[in-house]
């Protein structure tokens, strides 16, 4: 026995050495010195404002990039580096426990509910995500498709977080250098498909995985009925965004303005970072950004700026296949089995310390695209954007752009999928558009239904033309607003584009949001608007009468509770609630707290829950947490930064969105909504002027630095900084 003992502790001795051989050879290929070395290849300056903002000059494209880098850096080295970990597939390096080893075995084995097992696992869905789609193949394959010029700048970026991390070796993960820009360009890549809501159709193939009488009844667009196995867990989901534009015909100064006002989580890898980018080669662009990428995605110059806002047209289909009963790795098409194209992907275990082990798992791809495959069972997926990675010139151009025809060229390649863009310029033109890179689909099929995969006619390969889409430009009544709604309400009713005119088959989204219904009551009860004015609009805290979640409010308001007074009371209670979300509202909390449930669901396309439930229980929740339902907005509604705890406006789906996880206690800590947003005009004389405000600071992941949460209080009182835009200078 004992010396079994010592033979297997020897074995485990040596397996111990291998590891840290394997592991010390995959962190050894950082040369630090020749990253320090790469600076003298680039020009530029980083000149920090009041706000500790990051201005970038650099003589060339490439060297504003490489500046922005290094400063973004400084800012949140914690995000960058995850995504450059999301884009090599290796987020899923997770700490070694028998539940999360079992799981992955049973993952890479096919036992067991597959998100169960992936909810197991920290990380591990978006790793099976980017393998799953095989993005860094088709990154590989279609790299030389992209522009010297655009990849030029990428590297320029990629070298900058070499050189910083060259300067900070104790700071980095030295294991992830050196980054390269097809990291990039795989993380950007796999990301955009998640803003349209891929996740949604993840979900669906699971769900049929599980239970395959629900083939016929799925709905893409309507998912209430279908419960849906379980969501796709990601820190990379947005939750909703505003924009407006007005034009000089509908403002009392006779000035064009621009309210950039995206939504998304307020910390993490995509919480909005503010950056100011400037070369001698033409770029000047200032606005909001993520952790790991190079562009501005939402921002400004001295001649136009763009909101963006997310959509969810139908830019996804599924199709059954039918697998050979004697070849299970061969699916029926066009009356021929055809073999699955397999590929091998590679799951990397955490053990402890620096330690890690490799798990290999076969991937499947039909000519429909990725394919989740169960025995007998199979579904493929095809979507937009699966053999696209060329968005990054697109984004390159819209930073560079100088005029309309220049910004909207850039959309014109139908690169970026999808996004609502609102866009303004020195020239007073206005415009909006449902970006989407729309498939030409047959219409003798339902295509919100899943497709037979045994017609290779269905598998689509063309796109609608970029003029095919929804858009208006310099509408008549002089404004356009875009808030997550269907495309065919963003403007006044004469003005509006007619969804009839559209292709059925693009799969337009029919959502109203209240904040749409909130902009639309605004703008038109306002014939003259001032930049004061709009300032109101855009922190107006209101649910509409006309919204859905009034709608769900009436549910409860027009029930018979039938002699229950403590529920009548707060029936009556309830019903002298005017709406609002303003810090001195006795009702809103108590509104919030039935609202929230509802907004949850429509946003996950979940069921709608029990109004009459929600109520009862949000009464029991207030009696229990304030001992009644009479409490102040302020009392409730916190921003949480470091040892700042302050109170601030808003609530779920208003226009001054805030949005809050629902505590034992009552109390609510914003974790999304609104974050970054900018305002920009242009007077008479086209001079640009602009302003912004981050819900925290620059300093996004720095605690110790002052610019860590010193916009907290501003965000707070809903008032704005300068940009700094003119007032930065450099040689």
């Amino acid at each position: 026995m004992r010396k079994l003992l010592f033979s297997l502790l020897g074995i485990v001795v040596i397996f111990v050495i291998f590891l840290i051989i394997q592991n010390y050879r995959n962190t050894i290929n950082f040369d630090s010195k020749k990253f320090l070395e790469v600076e003298e290849n680039y020009s530029y300056q980083i000149k920090r404002d009041s706000y500790g903002v990051p201005h970038v000059h650099g003589m060339r494209d490439k060297d504003a990039a490489f500046g922005f880098a290094v400063a973004q850096a400084e800012d949140d080295l914690e995000h960058i580096e995850m995504m450059i970990k999301m884009s090599r597939g290796t987020l899923s390096d997770f700490n070694f426990s028998f539940d999360s080893i079992s799981a992955l075995y049973a993952l890479l084995t096919g036992n067991g509910d597959i998100m169960e097992n992936i909810d197991a696992i920290e990380g591990v869905e978006l790793d099976f995500l980017i393998k799953f789609f095989d993005t860094k193949s088709k990154v590989e394959k279609k790299i030389t498709e992209i522009p010297k010029e655009t990849l030029d700048y990428i590297t320029g970026y990629s070298d900058g977080l070499n050189y910083y991390a060259a300067l900070n070796p104790k700071l980095v993960d030295q294991s992830l250098y050196p980054t390269t820009a097809k990291d990039l360009l795989v993380g950007m890549t796999f990301q955009l498909p998640l803003f349209y809501g891929i996740d949604h159709t993840i979900n669906e193939i699971i769900n049929l995985m599980s239970d395959d009488d629900q083939v016929i009844a799925i709905n893409k667009n309507d998912l209430s009925n279908n419960p849906i196995v379980a969501s796709i867990k990601s820190h990379f989901k947005p939750s909703g965004s505003n924009a407006f534009a007005v034009s000089k015909r509908r403002s009392k100064d006779n000035e064009t303005m621009l309210i950039i006002n995206s939504h998304q989580p307020l910390t993490g890898p995509v919480a909005w970072y503010e950056i100011h980018l400037k070369s001698d080669e033409g770029l000047n662009i200032m606005g909001g950004t993520f952790p790991g990428s190079p562009f501005v995605h939402k921002g400004f110059n001295e001649h136009l700026g763009w909101g963006a806002t997310v959509n969810q047209p139908d830019l996804s289909d599924i199709y059954k296949l039918t697998i050979n009963s004697k070849n299970n790795d061969q699916y029926l098409l066009d009356g021929e089995w055809t073999d699955f194209i397999k590929r091998d992907q590679v799951f990397r275990v955490k053990l402890f310390g620096p330690l890690y082990i490799n798990y290999p798992i076969t991937m499947y791809h039909s000519e429909h695209g990725p394919v989740l495959k169960d025995g007998e069972k199979a579904y493929a997926i095809r979507f937009v954007g699966m053999d696209t990675i060329n968005h990054s010139t697109a984004w390159f151009k819209m930073n560079k752009a100088k005029n309309f025809d220049e910004w909207v060229g850039a959309l014109k390649m139908q690169q970026i999928a999808s996004f609502n863009l609102v866009y303004a310029d020195k020239e007073d033109n206005i415009y909006f558009v449902h970006n989407m890179k729309a498939p030409k689909r047959n219409s003798d099929y339902d295509w919100t239904k899943v497709l037979p995969g045994d017609d290779r006619n269905l598998i689509w390969t063309e796109y609608h033309n970029f003029t095919e889409i929804p858009q208006i430009l310099n509408p008549d009544s002089g404004y356009l607003f875009s808030t997550n709604q269907n495309p065919f309400f963003v403007t006044s009713k004469a003005d509006n584009l007619l969804i009839d005119n559209f292709d059925s088959t693009m799969g337009f989204q029919t959502r109203t949001t209240n904040r749409a219904y909130r902009s639309f009551e605004l703008f038109e009860g306002n014939d003259s608007i001032s930049f004061n004015e709009l300032d109101k609009f855009k922190h107006d805290n209101k649910y509409s009468y006309n919204s859905r979640q009034y709608r769900f409010l009436k549910k409860i308001l027009d029930y018979d509770f039938k002699g229950d007074q403590r529920l009548i009371d707060a029936q009556d209670f309830l019903s002298d609630w005017d709406l609002g979300t303003d810090s001195n509202n006795q009702h809103a909390a108590f509104g919030v707290c039935i609202l929230s449930p509802e907004w949850l669901a429509e946003i996950t396309r979940e069921l709608e829950p029990d109004a009459i439930q929600i109520f009862k229980d949000c009464v029991d929740e207030f009696e229990i947490n304030f001992g009644g339902l009479s409490i102040s907005w302020k009392e409730v509604s916190f921003l949480e930064r470091g040892n700042n705890l302050v109170h601030i406006q808003g609530g779920p789906d208003v226009l001054r969105a805030i949005y809050s996880p629902r505590t034992e206690d009552g109390i609510l800590k914003a974790v999304a909504g609104d974050g970054l947003y900018i305002y920009v005009k242009w007077n008479n004389e086209q001079e640009m002027i602009s302003k912004s405000i981050h819900q925290f600071g620059s300093a996004t992941m720095d605690r110790s630095s002052d610019h860590y949460d010193d916009q907290i209080h501003l965000f707070a009182r809903e008032e704005l900084k300068n940009t700094f835009f003119n007032e930065i200078q450099f040689p």
